[in-house]
Formats: structure tokens, sequence, C-alpha cells
């Protein structure tokens, strides 16, 4: 079942929807089966000027991220044929647009599990859509920051060299595939290398707010990013500083 929602159905004025349809960074895909819940969040996107095309199964889910670019991702866990997680472990080697997933399930574990195999976040349901826009337009200023003035620089210290433009990472030559919220989180770290950065201060430069009490996404994403830099290199680059944060080893 695939149900594309374009913004000229939506109630804004149709300039906004023209020059809103024409942008790429504007398109989210949601997987879910639960079509309440899919069609109110999409008709609240639609609003706010997105094109969003809902999915119901894993497979045309991993389909559909193949073959068109999206801005964002939104999966629910329970889908049929693929799984949530699934999706996610199989598009993740080879499509690293933001994913994030929405579920009923509220377990410890499946929040740890999704961001080990590459999610952005991880959002209970029932879902509020402005909370849902507000994650994915600090989705945006992640990328939009690194983008800004056009040319920006690369960085490259302590054998990592990140290309901001193209939002690639690199370590003696290698490239190695950091998902959006992942090459945000070291970037900030390279570009205050040497400084012990708290979760409070990563977490307000990514997602625009401080860590909530006992959040432990920082860190699951820094074991991410270190597990991938471990496959080429042995060095330490980030180090942990009981009690005050992280600092990038340059």
């Amino acid at each position: 079942m695939r149900n594309l929602i374009s913004p000229s159905q939506s109630n804004a004025p149709i300039n906004q929807a023209i020059s809103y349809s024409s942008m790429r960074s504007k398109k989210i895909l949601i997987v879910d089966t639960e079509q309440e819940c899919s069609s109110e969040l999409a008709s609240f996107l639609t609003e706010e000027g997105f094109e969003v095309t809902i999915l119901t199964d894993g497979l045309s889910g991993l389909e559909e991220v193949c073959y068109h670019e999206y801005h964002a991702m939104l999966f629910d866990i329970n889908i049929p044929s693929l799984n949530g997680f699934e999706l996610l472990r199989k598009m993740r080697p080879h499509n690293q647009t933001p994913a994030v997933i929405i579920s009923q399930r509220n377990d410890v574990f499946d929040r740890v599990y999704a961001l080990e195999i590459g999610a952005d976040d991880y959002i209970q349901k029932p879902v509020n859509p402005r909370e849902i826009l507000a994650r994915i337009n600090a989705i945006s200023r992640r990328i939009s920051h690194g983008q800004q003035n056009g040319h920006p620089q690369d960085i490259e210290k302590n054998e990592l060299r990140l290309c901001i433009g193209k939002r690639e990472a690199f370590i003696v030559g290698n490239q190695i595939n950091l998902t959006g919220y992942e090459f945000s989180v070291l970037q900030f770290l390279m570009v205050h290398a040497g400084e012990i950065m708290s979760k409070d201060r990563i977490n307000e430069h990514v997602n625009g707010r401080a860590a909530l009490y006992n959040e432990r996404s920082i860190d699951m994403h820094i074991s991410n990013i270190r597990k991938k830099i471990a496959a080429h290199s042995s060095d330490q680059k980030i180090k942990t500083v009981r009690g005050a944060g992280y600092v990038f080893l340059g």
C-alpha cells in the first residue's frame, strides 16, 4: 500500500506548497501499519510544507529507500515482511538518511538496539506531531550547519578527515559509514578537539536541547562511532572523562 500526500493537498498557501514540493529535502517517508497514527502525522507534516510518502510494510520501505532520496524517515518496529529493525539494519550500509524509530514499545533494549544499528532517535507512541517536527527540524539544522557558506572546509585531525559539504568521514583513507547523527556528534567533538564536551553540550548542539535525565543516546552514538573507527585504527580517538563528558584527542 502506497499513500502519497503532497503539499498541494494541504491547507498551506499554494505558493508555499509549490516551493516546498520542488525540494528533495522536504520529503518524509513513514513506514507504519497504524493508519490513524500515520495519517494524522502525515496531515500535520503536509500542512508544514513536507511531501509525505506512507508505506505499510518493510520490504516496500527497503525498495523505496533504494530508489528515492528522503530528508528523513520514520519507521515503526511492528511492520510486516521486514520489521523496523530489520529494515533499518539492511538499509544502513548504503543509506545514511536520518531515521527515527516510532513505536509503542518502551523497552530499554529496543531503544539501545535501535541506536546501535543506526537509528538517529527513538520516540514512543503515541507520537506528538509537533515533537516529530521538532526532531526533523533539528536534523535540518545539523545538516545545514555543515553546508553553510557554500564551500565548507574539511576537518582533519588524528587520522580522521570529515568532508563537511558531502557529510562523509574517512580514517587513514578508508571511508566510514556514519549516520547523520553520528557525523554531527563527531564533527562537534573534532571542532572542539582537546576540550571536554559534556553530554548536555553535545545534545544541545545536535538536538537543540539538553540531555534528558538518565538519557543514554549520546553514549550509544559515541560507542557506535568508536566501533566504526576501530575497524581501521587501534588508536584511541575519543576519550571518556568520567562524570564530565567526552574529549576528542587531537
